[in-house]
Parts: structure tokens; C-alpha cells; sequence
């Protein structure tokens, strides 16, 4: 298996800075790094972390002959690239290396298509201490050997509605009847009270005292809260 890792090191952020300019102009390089300082001193301070044991779980969805669920295949990459890519924005541009990964044992990626056409993905992190709680302000104790991770997750604008419900629904019959996780973990921004609402109509609760309890993290809150 790779050793894939959700953070970037700082080969790669130089590499992507050079990208970006070469590509996309000095302006762009200066709104990207803005961006990153938003997100590391507010953004990621917002998040709220929900937990769903597994036990007894399930979705029952009518059938629906327009939408299929997968997890994607190497062979599947042509028809991402084509049909998803494209309706990625540039906030999500990095969630592009995760495909590298696709066809290995401890992450999974499911496809959703519509009428034939790519419209989803949600990517699975079967040990969730490998996941992107490894990147934002998570306490680890709050983790056990048997919680899986979903996310990121996209769906393309057109075809929002009950897509990510047909990817949850497999993901929770493969994490179930497949792998040993008996616990999902998700995180949503504070803000997005529709994101939130969802996940407690399925059932997910809020993780208390998901957040660090640190000198750091204080020092963290404090900047964010300045910054806004």
C-alpha cells in the first residue's frame, strides 16, 4: 500500500505555489496563500465533529434505476477526470491527489453516477487515525481502532439532492459487512447549519470536547477570533 498522508509537506506546497503561478498568475499565488492563513487561523477552528455507530444502522432507499454507487476502480480515473474534475473549484483542487490512492485497501473512494455520468464522490478512510482528523484540531483520544472517516465529499452543483444519501447508504453496508469499523466520524463547518442538521437526522451526535485543550489550541481561538 502507498503511504498516503493528508497533509502536505513542504516540497509540495512549494510545488503547488510554482503551479499556480505558472498557471495562474502572481494574483492568484497571493489568494491562495490568503486562503491557507484563513483556513488554519479561523476556518478550521469552526469545525464541528459528529460520531454514528454502526451497530443496528442502515438507510432504506427506494430503488432508483438513474443512480448507481461504486468504489472506484484505477480504470475508473479517465471518466473522474472528464466528469468530475472539471466542476471541481479551486478550494478543492487539492482534493484531487487523493485519487492516486484509489484501488488501495485502507481508503476507499465511492462513485456515485447519474444517468450514466460521474456527479460524486466520498472518500473513506477505514483507520479514521489516518484521515483528515490528522490535519485540523481533533483530539485523538476521542478515536478508537474500529472509527472509519468520510470526507471530503463533493457533489457536482447540478445534481445535489438525495445523491449523498445513496453514497452514505453503501458506505454504511460496506463499512458494516466488510471492514471491522463499527463507528463513522464526520465534520462539518459550524456554520453550515443545513450540513449539521442532515447529519442529526441520521443520527450522528457531536463529538464534546472534540477540539484539543491546549495552550496551542487557546492561542489558535484566540487569533481566529481576532482575525474576524
Amino acid at each position: 500500500m502507498k503511504d498516503f498522508s493528508v497533509k502536505s509537506n513542504f516540497r509540495q506546497r512549494i510545488r503547488e505555489v510554482i503551479r499556480i503561478l505558472s498557471e495562474e498568475g502572481v494574483i492568484n499565488v497571493f489568494r491562495a496563500v490568503f486562503s491557507n492563513l484563513v483556513f488554519h487561523l479561523s476556518d478550521k477552528w469552526r469545525f464541528v465533529y459528529l460520531a454514528l455507530s454502526l451497530d443496528g444502522q442502515s438507510l432504506s432507499l427506494k430503488t432508483n434505476e438513474r443512480i448507481t454507487v461504486k468504489i472506484a476502480v484505477p480504470q475508473d480515473m479517465e471518466r473522474v477526470q472528464a466528469e468530475i474534475f472539471p466542476a471541481l473549484n479551486a478550494e478543492m483542487e487539492y482534493e484531487k491527489r487523493y485519487f492516486q490512492f484509489i484501488g488501495e485497501n485502507e481508503i476507499k473512494c465511492f462513485l456515485v453516477e447519474l444517468d450514466g455520468i460521474f456527479v460524486h464522490y466520498s472518500w473513506v478512510f477505514l483507520d479514521a487515525t489516518r484521515s483528515l482528523l490528522a490535519d485540523v484540531p481533533f483530539d485523538q483520544n476521542n478515536l478508537t481502532p474500529s472509527d472509519a472517516f468520510v470526507g471530503p465529499v463533493f457533489t457536482n452543483p447540478t445534481a445535489r439532492g438525495l445523491i449523498y444519501i445513496h453514497a452514505l447508504s453503501a458506505i454504511f453496508n460496506f463499512l458494516k459487512n466488510e471492514t471491522n469499523a463499527r463507528r463513522v466520524i464526520v465534520f462539518v463547518d459550524g456554520r453550515n447549519t443545513a450540513s449539521l442538521s442532515f447529519y442529526k437526522r441520521l443520527g450522528f451526535e457531536e463529538i464534546v470536547g472534540a477540539q484539543p485543550r491546549s495552550i496551542f489550541s487557546l492561542l489558535w481561538r484566540g487569533l481566529s477570533r481576532a482575525a474576524n
